[in-house]
């Protein structure tokens, strides 16, 4: 038998392997071998093969027994991610597995007549990168709308939606994202009247800027069926009048749904190739693997598309999606649930594997749950979606049918009732596997709880920043004491990944996404200039200024583990991408610049000049 086949079945074994869940590996499909498509008409000129004087390919050089590489990079910062080799100076790629990482004058050998071998004249290459929070297929419905601009004020969002229906004047659903929760405060929100009043036989639904409030005119609501006895669900709700009429402010996505059903928004030939379009963009961002933490409808119809667009081979990242529950009706079946999910629909790069809870809202709609009241409005404390019965029966369910748990905690609420659960399954021998997803406020005691029980977290580097609406609402002490993340990562070991929660954040568009961006935030703690300059007054005074405390900040080392490593151990992934280590996938980016040799100030400019997921160029072309 050939050596390279034995060992190509070996590894696509090992990779099924961590990737299905070793005691479920005979569901899993056997995997395709991946085809390089490299085509250097495509690359731009810094990524043409560079042949030196110094180091040729000739024949003399003894070659691996099992071929030449497809890719060599070097001359270059090349960081692994991995602490007992941190930096290397070239790594070789063949097929889809990183066949060398070590010197310089090691690689030559792995150099053939058809290797592609790319001078990285000083730039520096490291790992995918993993989103390990982020929305793809509820952005791509988002985004597939009119956009409002998030600094526009009431007058101006009305003027806008005015030009947008006149621009339309056909028979469909007015359907956008962007305008600020904190707009018209002073009468409880934005309300119907002033949509019916541009159109009134058309339905109209708005969403705001964070995703987490909707805005409705009368023929939306009468199609979706909500009324004056329709009930709230745990979280969220309908705004409603003195006579307990809806007003057409619509909180949280437990009570969106309905609506973004009922006006048919997913027809697969209008949401399909957007969602194509959309994780392209990702790849070209330089992302290989993306946690899709939640979608509230229409899965079993996007998660067929993207089986079939894998096995297409049309899939660019690696993707993992999760079946939610938003309040305790959904509790019972929800693991059995799952399971179906994680049986139907699965392929090389797709998997369904993660229970996700939402166990309370945003401050900034004053759906957090607190353990003490919010500032405004009085005796306001948010509310808990779940009990911690309940939490703890998922917890046990979940590791008993080899599934992880994804908790969403904005409140120091929220956090302490998963912390709780968790201490109870652990306390009866259970070890879940638990993220919590946010974790932006926090009591001061169950930040030394998390530093013991060590949880796996996850959180935004852009929201790491200061906002006058969300200090408003906290209060200055809690305010203050906010995304304490930095120690915990640096001093105590936990596994902390960055992900952007697009489209439930900050900025317009897909401004939220941007890695680098986020990585800059979460070092110093304050708003990058695009993201400043987006947003606009909508921060507050101050905006500019650094969030304390400033001893959480992230280091660049941390920052980027936290898109790297840090998310595939979340995934389930570190096994096979996350860093640079031979046998691993060869899931790499090629960054325009080195990052620990610029000023921090400067590492939102950073630009993507290659990504490789599984050895292919997935990500850019720029010919």
């Amino acid at each position: 038998m050939c050596l390279s086949c034995e060992i190509g079945a070996q590894l696509g074994a090992f990779s099924e392997a961590i990737l299905a869940g070793s005691s479920r590996t005979s569901r899993r499909r056997v995997l395709k071998a991946g085809a390089l498509i490299a085509a250097s008409a495509l690359l731009p000129p810094l990524l043409q093969s560079h042949a030196r004087a110094d180091v040729k390919a000739d024949s003399d050089r003894p070659m691996p027994a099992d071929g030449p590489a497809d890719w060599l990079f070097e001359n270059g910062t090349i960081l692994t991610m991995e602490t007992d080799q941190p930096r290397v100076e070239a790594v070789a790629v063949r097929g889809r597995a990183i066949v060398y990482a070590g010197d310089r004058s090691g690689a030559q050998a792995w150099i053939g007549p058809g290797t592609r071998r790319i001078d990285l004249q000083g730039r520096m290459l490291m790992p995918g990168l993993v989103d390990s929070h982020v929305h793809p297929m509820l952005g791509t419905l988002f985004s597939s709308g009119f956009v409002i601009d998030a600094n526009a004020k009431e007058e101006q969002v009305i003027d806008a939606i005015k030009a947008h229906v006149k621009a339309d004047p056909g028979t469909g659903v007015f359907f956008g994202v962007g305008w600020n929760t904190n707009l018209w405060q002073a009468q409880g929100g934005p309300h119907k009247r002033d949509l019916d009043a541009i159109e009134a036989e058309r339905p109209m639904l708005f969403l705001s800027s964070d995703a987490h409030s909707a805005w409705a005119n009368s023929k939306a609501l009468a199609l979706a069926g909500v009324t004056a006895a329709t009930k709230d669900p745990p979280v969220g709700g309908y705004q409603r009048d003195a006579n307990g009429e809806p007003t057409g402010l619509v909180r949280e996505a437990p009570a969106m749904v309905p609506m973004i059903a009922a006006l048919k928004l997913l027809a697969p030939e209008r949401y399909n190739p957007a969602l194509k379009a959309m994780l392209q963009t990702f790849a070209q961002m330089g992302f290989t693997s993306l946690f899709d933490a939640g979608m509230p409808l229409g899965l079993e119809t996007i998660f067929a598309a993207l089986v079939q667009m894998d096995e297409a081979g049309a899939l660019p990242v690696r993707l993992h999606a999760t079946r939610m529950v938003t309040n305790k009706d959904q509790v019972q079946g929800a693991v059995a649930d799952l399971a179906e999910l994680n049986r139907r629909f699965r392929s090389e790069h797709f998997t369904v594997r993660t229970l996700k809870i939402v166990a309370d809202g945003v401050i900034e709609n004053r759906q957090a749950a607190m353990l003490e009241p919010y500032q405004q409005p009085p005796g306001a404390r948010g509310q808990l979606a779940l009990s911690e019965a309940n939490v703890q029966g998922l917890l046990r369910q979940c590791e008993r049918a080899g599934f992880d748990v994804h908790f969403h905690t904005i409140g120091d609420a929220s956090l302490r009732q998963a912390l709780d659960a968790l201490t109870a399954v652990q306390a009866s021998g259970g070890q879940p596997k638990l993220t919590l997803a946010h974790v932006q406020v926090v009591a001061d005691s169950d930040q030394q709880r998390l530093a013991r029980l060590k949880p796996l977290i996850t959180s935004t580097g852009i929201w790491c920043i200061r906002y006058a609406a969300v200090e408003d609402a906290l209060g200055a002490e809690r305010y203050r004491k906010m995304f304490r993340f930095g120690r915990l990562q640096r001093d105590h070991g936990v596994n902390v990944a960055l992900g952007s929660d697009w489209p439930a954040t900050y900025g317009s568009g897909t401004l939220g996404i941007r890695p680098f961006l986020n990585i800059q935030a979460a070092i110093l703690r304050q708003p990058p200039p695009p993201l400043l300059e987006a947003m606009g007054s909508s921060l507050g005074a101050d905006a500019e200024q650094p969030l304390p405390p400033q001893a959480d900040a992230f280091t660049l080392e941390g920052a980027l583990q936290a898109y790297t490593l840090a998310g595939a151990r979340q995934m389930g992934l570190e096994a096979i991408t996350g860093s640079i280590r031979v046998g691993k996938r060869a899931d790499l980016v090629l960054l325009d610049r080195d990052l620990t040799a610029i000023p921090t100030e400067d590492i939102h400019r950073t630009n993507v000049l290659l990504t490789l997921m599984d050895g292919r160029s997935t990500g850019v072309d720029r010919s």
